[in-house]
């Protein structure tokens, strides 16, 4: 279990390292309409949260989802860390961060309408999110290893 709490906090720190990753990208416009956008515009379509809260509202509420997701995440990579081959931190992250954009994005996604489906976006926006996840699994691998040997 001691893992698994690491990985908790792993996923935390990744999903804090992908928010600012995303933040800056746009900013700087090298990315393009971000995934925590596209999860803004959806809890304002399913429960119309810019009219009762607003938009930084809304905006806070995500992140709150973003995190705690992370942090699901992160203990669910612990586990696996726990149990799983011994190859390099930085790679079954990768692997596992793979494997979430797989599950959650090109999967899941389109079917909860977050996004239009991975084959419908160009190709720079599938690398973009499939780089982040595999940012976020790489960080969660990472800081996940060095906090179960701590």
């Amino acid at each position: 279990m001691r893992a698994a709490i690491a990985g908790m906090f792993g996923g935390v720190a990744a999903g804090l390292a992908v928010s600012l990753a995303m933040s800056l990208g746009r900013r700087a416009g090298v990315l393009h309409k971000t995934l925590a956008e596209h999860a803004e515009d959806w809890l304002d379509r399913a429960a119309n949260t810019s009219s009762h809260i607003g938009q930084s509202g809304t905006w806070t509420l995500e992140q709150g989802n973003h995190i705690a997701a992370s942090a699901a995440f992160g203990f669910g990579y612990g586990l696996v860390h726990e149990r799983g081959p011994d190859v390099p931190a930085w790679l079954l992250g990768a692997i596992y961060g793979s494997g979430l954009y797989v599950i959650y994005i090109v999967g899941m996604a389109p079917l909860i309408q977050l996004t239009e489906g991975e084959q419908n976006v160009p190709a720079p926006v599938r690398a973009e999110r499939f780089g982040l996840h595999l940012l976020y699994g790489i960080v969660t691998g990472i800081v996940t290893d060095r906090l179960a040997e701590a």
